[in-house]
């Protein structure tokens, strides 16, 4: 059985001694890309960013009163941080022989809610809003109560 050990050892040398000496001298290539040999003249093309979208045309309406005991008593311009000035002006016709209403001026309310009574300020009418004849008297009744509240000579 020693012998047969031997033969194998010696078989095994001799095929790895005749796979070096079959195979010739080959350098290694580089199969992978390679860098160009010079820089490319121009810059590359890079796509302008896409526009925003067009805002819309239209301002949504808020048809939504509180009920009477969740009714701000100031309802303010938040431009000016006042109360609007010129009453007639809060809202005009849409189209002359129209029954909608357009609001000019962007109208919040403070108000205090919950147990706590805590103060809130909320939208009452964004600018632009088209609103019906009946929610624009109901919040031109309210400003006029806040009016004659704050000046009682008028």
């Amino acid at each position: 059985m020693a012998t047969t050990a031997r033969t194998r050892k010696t078989t095994a040398k001799t095929t790895a001694e005749d796979d070096t000496a079959a195979a010739p001298d080959i350098e290694p290539t580089d199969s992978g890309p390679t860098a160009p040999e010079a820089a490319p003249l121009e810059p590359p093309h890079v796509d302008d960013a896409p526009e925003p979208p067009a805002a819309p045309l239209y301002v949504t309406p808020t048809e939504v009163i509180p009920d009477e005991e969740n009714l701000a008593d100031v309802i303010l311009d938040d431009a000016t941080g006042q109360p609007p000035a010129n009453l007639d002006e809060v809202f005009v016709p849409l189209t002359p022989f129209g029954s909608t209403l357009q609001c000019t001026v962007r109208l919040i309310e403070r108000t205090f809610l919950g147990p706590h009574h805590s103060p809130v300020t909320r939208l009452l009418q964004p600018k632009g809003a088209v609103v019906s004849e009946n929610i624009a008297a109901r919040i031109r009744e309210r400003l006029d109560a806040q009016a004659a509240r704050t000046n009682p000579n008028q």
